[in-house]
């Protein structure tokens, strides 16, 4: 079962600071089940999918979530599902648009 969060509990997984793990990430999970979920909403890269791409791993200063970013077909556009560390289960998943957050448009201008 997969579950989309919003915003605000999304911010709330990221404690005060978040640092970028992804060369030395242990897999908490597999979450690749969940993702198959998402590939059949149209949501995430059938291609990153089908290769196990991600594209980035974060962690809170907690070490109470990770954040793992996984491609969509859209540019500057990720799905990140969200880990609780300590439960090692998957907390849900997020949109991660930074087009729509940061007003990149991906283009050169």
């Amino acid at each position: 079962m997969i579950r989309e969060i919003d915003q605000k509990q999304y911010l709330q997984t990221m404690g005060n600071h978040m640092k970028n793990i992804t060369n030395e990430a242990e897999a908490l999970t597999d979450i690749w089940e969940y993702a198959e979920y998402l590939l059949k909403d149209s949501v995430i890269s059938a291609y990153g999918f089908q290769n196990h791409l991600i594209e980035a791993v974060y962690i809170n200063d907690a070490h109470t979530y990770q954040h793992v970013l996984l491609f969509t077909d859209q540019e500057n556009c990720y799905v990140v599902i969200v880990i609780d560390v300590l439960q090692r289960t998957i907390f849900g998943h997020y949109i991660l648009d930074l087009n729509k957050a940061y007003g990149i448009n991906g283009k050169d201008d």
